[in-house]
């Protein structure tokens, strides 16, 4: 049986002495080494927790050459005066601060629209962080390819591309607008517009999973219904607005996010008309507030808070030395009443259960 816990802290040399190991395997287990087995790992982390250890992680960030600071860079989409107050990028931050907090490394934050991101490579950016998580690629893909060269590890939130040089966590784009538009159209909507601007590379694929939709349900695409329109809600009401006035009919809408959706279904009921009996509308992300919108909004889910965690704990592998692997979540249809489907019990969003796939 153990004794008490000590309260005058104990060096590594005599943390390593106790666990009868060398102050490399000490050093290696309490920074989580995948060189340290699991069994080791919880033995001396046991161990330091009873002696009152604590690593210097000052001395230790010197040592190492790091800063003990992740930047995160949000891609802002500056055509759209899109802002940090989006939903989808709060609740991923969220995700993200956790999982740095439970590895005790801070967040700096850039919020700026950036026109040109191989600006950041002499900045406190690049220069004064261990590593940096970009949301989102905008239309700089080759931008992120040549900054993924530096010294500093990126990984970045976003959809699979040609020549990809830098690590990629992000949704299954394809099968998230397949299911919306699959869902709709088994509904019986035949006229189904689709809201998003499909340069940016998740978009396009989303786009690409409503054509597929269509097809195979042998409805021609109406290239009218193809609605461009960034990640803003005014925006999205004054497209539909546009919409409904020049007399296009259209029974149903996918867009490419939760904000523009609830947008749509403002406008759509402002008009005289209802969702979903008129038009029905499936949204994409389910952000917090999807379930509380009049009508509760049918959306896909990505579950963007474990996004979050995803993109910290493959940027502390790269930093770690270990090669970086691409993941991509799953897609999953939420039903609820926008759509029109019979729904008894929508279940509820449930963050901390969700899973990813890794192709």
């Amino acid at each position: 049986m153990s004794g008490p816990k000590n309260s005058t802290p104990i060096t590594m040399q005599e943390l390593a002495d106790i666990a009868g190991v060398t102050r490399g395997t000490i050093s290696r287990a309490l920074s989580d080494s995948p060189r340290v087995n699991a069994e080791t790992k919880a033995r001396i982390h046991a161990l330091a927790k009873q002696h009152n250890y604590h690593i210097n992680q000052k001395a230790r960030n010197f040592r190492l050459g790091r800063t003990g600071v992740i930047s995160v860079v949000f891609m802002l989409n500056i055509k759209s005066e899109q802002h940090m107050s989006d939903p989808f990028f709060l609740e991923m931050l969220g995700g993200i601060a956790d999982c740095l907090a439970e590895h005790d490394m801070d967040l700096f934050l850039s919020h700026a629209p950036i026109l040109n991101i191989l600006e950041l490579q002499d900045s406190r950016i690049m220069q004064n962080s261990d590593g940096v998580i970009f949301i989102g690629q905008g239309e700089q893909h080759n931008q992120l390819n040549a900054i993924s060269t530096a010294k500093t590890p990126i990984v970045v939130w976003g959809a699979p591309m040609e020549d990809q040089q830098y690590c990629r966590v992000g949704g299954d784009n394809i099968q998230g607008g397949y299911l919306a538009t699959s869902h709709l159209l088994n509904l019986g909507r035949r006229h189904i517009a689709f809201f998003g601007d499909i340069k940016l590379p998740e978009i396009a694929l989303r786009f690409a999973g409503y054509k597929k939709a269509l097809q195979e349900q042998g409805v021609e695409f109406d290239p009218r219904l193809q609605i461009e329109v960034p990640f803003e809600m005014a925006r999205a009401r004054k497209a539909i607005e546009e919409l409904l006035g020049r007399g296009i009919r259209f029974d149903g809408a996918v867009c490419s996010s939760d904000v523009m959706a609830l947008g749509v279904i403002a406008t759509i009921n402002a008009s005289g008309m209802n969702v979903p009996e008129d038009i029905a509308v499936v949204g994409y992300d389910d952000i917090g507030l999807a379930q509380y919108s009049n009508p509760a909004l049918t959306t896909v889910r990505q579950n963007i808070r474990w996004g979050g965690r995803v993109l910290v704990e493959s940027l502390l592998s790269i930093i770690n030395g270990q090669a970086g692997t691409d993941t991509t979540l799953t897609s999953e249809l939420i039903v609820r009443q926008s759509s029109g489907a019979k729904v008894a019990n929508p279940r509820p969003r449930a963050d901390q259960n969700m899973k990813h796939n890794i192709p």
